[in-house]
C-alpha cells in the first residue's frame, strides 16, 4: 500500500465496526480514542498498534505502559479503541479536522455503541478536535464527565504516546494523579 490518503469519510454510511476495536473484560470499561488510522497499523495489518507481523509499534508500546500503570489486566488486546478521523490522512494533517467533522456522526454512534466508563483521547490534536466538534473545554490530564447525546461519559485526555513526543512522559502522572478515581470508573 501507498502512503497516500483514504477518504473514508466520503462515503455517505460507515460500518459501525470500522476502526473499532472491542473491549474484553476489565478492558470493556475503557476507550481509547487516536487522531486517525495509521499506515504501520490499522491500514496495513487491520489492528490498531500491531504491524502485519503481529508486533506491536512503538505507540502502541507506549501506551501499554500507561495502561498497565492503571490495571495489570490492561492490555492493547482488550481494551476498545477507535479513531476521531475514520479517513487514513498520510501526511496531509491539514484534512484532519475536516475529515473528523465528516465522520463525527460515525464516531459519536461508537461511544454510544460502547458506553465505556472512562475515554482516554490520545494527544493534544485529538483533544482540539473533540473540544471543537462537541462544544467542550477538555484539558490533558485531567478528568472531566461530558454529555453525549444525553449520555455522562468521563474523558481523560493525555498526551499521544508516540516515541517522537517527549511530553507523552507526563502521561504517567496524570495517571497517578487520577489513579484512584480511574479504578473506581473502570472495576
Amino acid at each position: 500500500m501507498k502512503n497516500e490518503e483514504n477518504h473514508c469519510c466520503e462515503d455517505k454510511k460507515i460500518a459501525l465496526d470500522k476502526y473499532l476495536q472491542i473491549g474484553s473484560g476489565i478492558g470493556r470499561g475503557l476507550l481509547a480514542i487516536g487522531e486517525s488510522p495509521a499506515l504501520n497499523g490499522w491500514m496495513k495489518s487491520g489492528r490498531a498498534f500491531y504491524t502485519t507481523e503481529g508486533k506491536i509499534v512503538p505507540t502502541g508500546r507506549n501506551l501499554l505502559i500507561n495502561l498497565k500503570q492503571i490495571n495489570s489486566g490492561l492490555d492493547l488486546n482488550n481494551i476498545y479503541f477507535t479513531e476521531i478521523s475514520k479517513c487514513y490522512i498520510g501526511s496531509n494533517r491539514k484534512r484532519l479536522i475536516n475529515c473528523a467533522a465528516k465522520t463525527w456522526p460515525h464516531f459519536i454512534e461508537q461511544i454510544n455503541y460502547v458506553k465505556p466508563k472512562l475515554i482516554i483521547l490520545l494527544g493534544k490534536k485529538t483533544t482540539e478536535i473533540f473540544n471543537k466538534l462537541a462544544g467542550t473545554n477538555l484539558v490533558i490530564g485531567n478528568i472531566q464527565q461530558i454529555d453525549i447525546s444525553g449520555n455522562l461519559f468521563n474523558f481523560l485526555p493525555i498526551y499521544h504516546p508516540s516515541p517522537l513526543n517527549p511530553k507523552r512522559k507526563l502521561n504517567a502522572g496524570f495517571i497517578d494523579a487520577n489513579i484512584i478515581e480511574i479504578n473506581q470508573l473502570i472495576v
